[in-house]
């Protein structure tokens, strides 16, 4: 086992493979740091209340970006021309930018002619004394959210496209950058703002700018290849590109959509259950734990995918991913279990007590979600989106089936029933792919 392990490393050191892992993850590396680091301030000075309303702020604005950018980012990667990559980028920002406009459109004449009435009723009723001491009513900025919703699935959306493009010339170390330059100024903006009379929604503006920022850095090169093309080109190009990646539009973005309810509707049943304040420490938790592992295995599956379109012997790439991915996560997660009790009590604040629990239930189904996510590219590469849509929609069917029948007198029992089958769901996620790339390539 240690040999297959020593012998695997040594072959990945040796490799451009990884090196490319290298200089993107050690760029996620430091980008996760930051906010980690300044963890101890943000918590002193934002409640389980702010993080919850953040989390609800990005899962919205998630949700937007991928499903109007049709999933067309990516194919990316896939077309031979740099200029039929290109118009891909430009299609799905288009879609991105038209159906984001759409959603806002219908946010402020929802407001206006439903949801204002009933709220004056409701701000009015507030004792406003109460409210400058708690400090904790964000429906006061309700207004500006739904401004702020649009611009930031835009971003998002457009991030997401230029990563693509970016990964399709290998330029692994304006991505990493992107990550670093994101946190740099994400994490001071919100406490700037903290001090401002926009400190509501401080933490929501250090992250719509930190991610406008990151989308600057990574724009060059593509603004470089569009100029080369015509109009003419891009509108001709355009539809039959579509309807040869149309797959990626009619499977690939049902089955993120699905995935993303998967991994959201637990804030639904934990604010409808337990309340908004155990969004929070839920939230903080995924960021503690959650995000940097979901974001180190996206840089793997980013350049997995990547290798998948070079690399003659695709089985052997897929096994050794696997067994990389594994001792990387079984190093990643042991810590969290041997950390004294009042270990984050004394980082983060006595808010913030019961974290710890959380990290430890859901370590599970993150390390399951951290090695299996890397080869579910195999999957798109091989053009079979279906098998992702069926998975992606039985495991949401059975998990709404455990959140809302069964009955839980805890957040913690709720929490090991989503974190344990959605680790079992993530294995059987790396068996299809095995096997779907087996099938294609042997």
């Amino acid at each position: 086992m240690f040999k297959i392990i020593h012998d695997t490393y040594k072959e990945l050191v040796d490799s451009k493979y990884f090196r490319n892992l290298f200089i993107l993850t050690s760029g996620v590396g430091v980008s996760q740091m930051i906010p980690l680091f300044v963890l101890p301030v943000l918590t002193r000075f934002f409640s389980p209340y702010d993080f919850g309303m953040l989390a609800i702020f990005l899962a919205i604005i998630q949700l937007i970006a991928i499903s109007s950018t049709l999933r067309l980012e990516m194919a990316v990667v896939l077309p031979k021309k740099d200029t039929d990559a290109a118009i891909l980028c430009v299609r799905s920002f288009c879609t991105l930018v038209l159906i984001s406009l759409f959603i806002g459109l219908i946010g402020l004449v929802a407001w206006n002619f439903i949801i204002k009435s009933s709220y004056d009723i409701v701000i009015n009723s507030i004792n406003i004394t109460d409210w400058l001491q708690q400090k904790t009513h964000h429906s006061i900025y309700f207004p500006l959210l739904i401004y702020l919703i649009p611009v930031g699935a835009i971003l998002l959306g457009l991030y997401n496209i230029l990563y693509s493009w970016n990964n399709r010339l290998e330029l692994y170390k304006n991505m990493s950058y992107s990550h670093i330059l994101h946190s740099v100024f994400s994490t001071p903006l919100a406490i700037g703002f903290y001090f401002s009379a926009l400190n509501q929604v401080s933490l929501i503006l250090g992250q719509i700018i930190g991610r406008f920022l990151a989308c600057w850095l990574l724009l060059s090169n593509l603004i470089t290849t569009i100029k080369l093309l015509s109009m003419n080109m891009i509108f001709s190009r355009s539809h039959i590109l579509f309807k040869k990646y149309r797959k990626f539009v009619y499977f690939e973005t049902p089955h993120t959509i699905l995935n993303f309810f998967a991994q959201k509707i637990i804030l639904v049943f934990f604010t409808a259950f337990f309340g908004f304040f155990t969004v929070g420490i839920f939230d903080l938790a995924d960021k503690i734990i959650g995000k940097p592992l979901g974001i180190i295995s996206n840089s793997f599956k980013t350049v997995f995918y990547k290798r998948l379109t070079t690399a003659k012997d695709k089985i052997t790439i897929f096994k050794k991913s696997i067994l990389l991915m594994s001792v990387i996560s079984l190093c990643l997660i042991t810590p969290f279990y041997i950390l004294p009790e009042n270990f984050f009590i004394f980082i983060l604040g006595s808010e913030w007590g019961d974290i710890g629990i959380y990290i430890q239930l859901l370590c599970p189904l993150l390390c399951s979600r951290f090695i299996f996510n890397v080869v579910m590219p195999s999957i798109s590469y091989t053009l079979q989106n279906h098998y992702l849509l069926i998975w992606q929609f039985v495991y949401l069917f059975i998990l709404l089936f455990l959140l809302w029948f069964l009955q839980y007198d805890s957040v913690e029992n709720m929490l090991f029933i989503y974190a344990l089958f959605g680790a079992f769901m993530y294995f059987l996620l790396g068996v299809i792919s095995y096997f779907v790339l087996k099938n294609k390539y042997q």
